[in-house]
């Protein structure tokens, strides 16, 4: 009966199963609003989970190894205070936090939104814009980084 389904091999006698067959796969769409699900949950739940979150994690190496904070030390932590409102705090972790935490809230919210209403509102920018964006992510968190060694000093 496999073998008329085309499910076992000839060759082999091996049942053979399609690749696509009990496969999901997500669209991106879906992907991006898990992903921001995940970081705003995470961003709320963070001070009621840091003691367990430091046993399991090794903390930043970088900062381990030259006692610099890196580009994103206190970002996870500016997530957190931004969730639950503490703008001050948030902003003296990481200066780009709040910024990226409203970021990420929007982008999902809008996400969920053109899948309830099956319409687009955010663009699908290319390949290009995509690489010019992440170059100037990575500016932008240069520019944080050295603003913060120069306000707030090495351990913030």
């Amino acid at each position: 009966m496999l073998d008329d389904a085309g499910l076992v091999s000839r060759s082999t006698g091996v049942p053979a199963f399609p690749d696509t067959l009990g496969k999901r796969s997500l669209t991106r769409e879906s992907e991006l609003i898990g992903a921001g699900f995940l970081v705003l949950g995470a961003s709320f739940l963070y001070p009621y989970l840091k003691g367990v979150v430091d046993g399991v994690t090794p903390g930043c190496l970088f900062h381990r190894l030259t006692g610099l904070p890196c580009l994103l030390c206190g970002m996870t932590r500016s997530f957190a205070a931004t969730a639950h409102g503490r703008w001050e705090e948030a902003f003296r972790m990481h200066l780009l936090g709040p910024p990226l935490f409203l970021i990420v809230a929007a982008a999902t919210s809008l996400l969920v939104l053109e899948r309830m209403l099956a319409a687009r509102f955010l663009p699908r920018p290319g390949r290009d814009a995509m690489r010019k964006a992440a170059w100037l992510l990575l500016a932008l968190l240069a520019l944080a980084w050295v603003l913060r060694l120069a306000v707030f000093g090495v351990n913030v």
